[in-house]
């Protein structure tokens, strides 16, 4: 079984039990911050929420203002967004969910301004990134903003972990951990970096970072990922299970 069909499997169980271990509701405060920040910016702007899970982030994007596509690979985690959609009557109908995987997105090129991807990237393998930039970047159009959330190398599964590489499958799913440099060597071809914040909570490390990505013309002709994309010596599957 490759490494994403066991992720699809983590997640499915893991929302079959209703004990996942992330919040259902409520927006990371940090996002929330920079939707708030875009709003003046980009009144009525669309939004794309990459593994919505629950909905948490889409509803916070909808409650501004915005129109906003969560999307999801499993089928549950959309099914409760929906159900959850009652308690969020300010989203009203600018709220949608769609059941898609993250290499094969039903939308179309510079559809949207804004998207979010709290916890998604870290899922995906190390040579699978080139494969996600060349996927998901091209649905953003020039100038609009891409809200990413990922692990740092600060964070750990347990007390006392050690690693000696920047990746692990741990418990049947796929983590990378990341560092400050990292995004410009992997984003910069796309988008210019504007911020990077480290959060670190208890055992908990994850960088926030926001980015705007470049007017077609100004896009550099060199592909900075190659330096840093390396096998990690995993079948690759045919997608990966987005939340």
């Amino acid at each position: 079984m490759n490494v994403y069909a066991r992720q699809a499997r983590y997640f499915r169980e893991a929302y079959q039990r209703g004990e996942h271990g992330w919040p259902v509701e409520g927006p990371e405060p940090r996002i929330a911050a920079a939707l708030r920040r875009l709003v003046p910016r980009l009144p009525g702007g669309r939004v794309l929420d990459l593994g919505c899970g629950e909905g948490r982030h889409t509803f916070d994007a909808a409650e501004r203002g915005f129109r906003v596509i969560g999307v999801d690979a499993e089928p549950l985690a959309i099914r409760r967004a929906r159900a959850l959609a009652a308690k969020h009557p300010g989203a009203g109908d600018r709220a949608g969910f769609v059941v898609a995987d993250l290499f094969a997105l039903p939308f179309r090129p510079s559809t949207f301004d804004v998207l979010i991807d709290y916890g998604c990237f870290h899922h995906v393998t190390r040579a699978d990134t080139r494969r996600y930039l060349d996927g998901v970047l091209p649905l953003l159009k020039p100038g609009g903003y891409f809200l990413l959330s990922c692990f740092s190398t600060r964070f750990k599964h347990h007390p006392g972990e050690r690693r000696t590489r920047d990746w692990v499958v741990h418990r049947g799913h796929y983590d990378r951990f990341f560092r400050k440099r990292d995004f410009a060597s992997m984003f910069g071809g796309w988008c210019d970096v504007l911020a990077i914040r480290e959060e670190r909570d208890g055992l908990s490390g994850f960088y926030h970072v926001t980015m705007r990505r470049k007017d077609a013309e100004h896009r550099g002709v060199e592909r900075p990922v190659d330096a840093v994309v390396k096998s990690d010596g995993l079948r690759r599957g045919s997608g990966v299970h987005v939340r």
